[in-house]
């Protein structure tokens, strides 16, 4: 590999220059946060407690610690070695039942205390509501013992790998735009003047890899990305076969026929589905009628089909922790029940207004803002039905690409897209593009008669495919 070993001793000049111990960090071990540096937390929480202490008010600190290291490569070469290390933390203050929060990316106890101050002053003037924690028992959930951190040549020739895969597999690949391969340690710590003090890790990977696939002149894109917790379960070679198959079903593509025929969403375009979807599911949402789901606990919606569950204590989930983003121990909530409205999801303040306890769904958008409520872990229970059984009702459609879903009304439900996709029928496989698709979010659900086997989760977010008997798609 002596392009990337002589890429590397270059590249890697300019960053020693910036960063001394750049080199050494690439050699280590990733153990994990050092013990000098949790004991700096540890003082720094003391710092909120004694200005709280002062002020005669309720105080958290909560950072978010984390490090690694990404390669990429472009084209076939490599492109860019960037390794991170993070700091971002953020002091509430709750004041007469009202909040303020500051941050500060310093792990110093001045920094802190500054933030501290600015928190009290915004918590005097705030209209934020805020409920605090009685430092429920949370629950057991272990953080995750640390990984040897590879070295720059290891994430090379992984990526290497995958790029050959995706052009042995199919020699229409073209080109190979983008391969990112990138891992991680992430560490959440919360201190509360009268509630927990908590912390957790965590280890990340991530792989995304964009190419090009030609015949003739005609050229199409494909893409895969998987972030997991464990390197174990990531394999950028099947990942890079994935892509490199989905931008070669869709050559020669045409604008089909209208026409009514069953429908099928592989986990990619149903996890689509299912992030507009839960928006309906979040307590404030509910609280304010936005929700269409709005007074319809207890009444099924949905296909029988469908079982919703959010599960912020997910075995490997990208967003399991024993705690939220408020210090409220996270739970399973199962959402909907074979097509049942069973519950929705809330953080201290929604839960409170509700009657309900946390759901422990209290989640910051940056560390720059306050905690709002957001999914964990969710996901729709997968069925029984492989793949290949659900494209063999045919005449069927199978979803592979939707241009525009972020127009989708998350509260009506109402989309009208553009789809591509493949055509099963009488034993051929047709690629098909350019169609439209539009309806009612909710109306398709309820529609869903078979879930397939192949649960696949994209980010936090997970979907087996789902058949729909009857799709209305309009062509030429």
């Amino acid at each position: 590999m002596p392009m990337l070993t002589n890429w590397i001793r270059k590249g890697c000049a300019s960053w020693q220059r910036r960063c001394p111990a750049f080199g050494g960090f690439l050699r280590q071990t990733f153990r994990g946060l050092s013990r000098s540096f949790l004991v700096d937390l540890k003082n720094l929480g003391e710092v909120v407690e004694e200005f709280s202490r002062r002020k005669g008010v309720w105080g958290e600190l909560w950072g978010e610690l984390s490090r690694g290291l990404t390669l990429e490569r472009r084209d076939g070469r490599p492109h860019a070695l960037e390794p991170w290390r993070e700091v971002s933390l953020a002091v509430r203050i709750v004041r007469k039942g009202r909040a303020g929060l500051s941050y500060t990316t310093q792990a110093k106890p001045e920094a802190v205390r500054r933030a501290a101050e600015r928190a009290y002053e915004a918590a005097c003037f705030s209209e934020e509501e805020a409920v605090i924690p009685e430092g429920e028992t949370l629950p057991d959930l272990p953080s995750f013992s640390s990984e040897a951190f590879p070295s720059p040549e290891e994430l090379e020739a992984d990526l290497i790998s995958a790029e050959e895969a995706a052009r042995a597999a199919f020699p229409e690949v073209h080109r190979l735009e983008r391969a990112v391969l990138s891992c991680g340690e992430e560490s959440l710590f919360i201190f509360q003047t009268r509630g927990i003090s908590a912390t957790f890790s965590r280890p990340s990977w991530s792989f995304l890899l964009s190419l090009v696939a030609r015949r003739g002149e005609e050229e199409r894109t494909g893409w895969e990305w998987r972030e997991v917790v464990r390197r174990e379960d990531l394999s950028p070679e099947v990942l890079a076969r994935r892509a490199a198959e989905k931008a070669v079903a869709l050559l020669g593509a045409e604008k089909g026929p209208s026409r009514r025929l069953a429908g099928l969403f592989p986990p990619e375009a149903a996890v689509a589905l299912l992030e507009t979807l839960s928006f309906s599911f979040c307590g404030d949402e509910v609280a304010k009628g936005r929700s269409r789901l709005a007074g319809k606990l207890g009444q099924r919606i949905f296909s029988e089909k469908l079982t919703l569950i959010d599960d912020g204590l997910y075995p490997r989930g990208l967003e399991s922790r024993p705690f939220d983003d408020e210090g409220f121990p996270q739970k399973r909530t199962i959402l909907l029940d074979q097509g049942t409205v069973a519950a929705f999801l809330y953080d201290g303040l929604w839960g409170r207004r509700a009657g309900k306890a946390s759901t422990g769904n209290a989640r910051r958008p940056s560390f720059k803002a306050l905690p709002r409520i957001a999914p964990t872990n969710l996901y729709l229970v997968p069925g029984e039905s492989p793949l290949e059984d659900l494209r063999s009702a045919e005449p069927v459609f199978e979803v592979r690409e939707i241009l525009g879903w972020h127009t989708a009304d998350p509260i009506s439900g109402d989309f009208s897209v553009g789809v591509s996709g493949l055509l099963y029928q009488g034993g051929q496989r047709r690629p098909l593009s350019g169609m439209a698709l539009s309806g009612n979010l909710f109306e398709l659900l309820s529609r869903v008669e078979a879930l397939g086997n192949d649960l696949t989760f994209y980010g936090s977010l997970g979907a087996p495919s789902l058949f729909i008997p009857d799709l209305d798609l309009a062509g030429s």
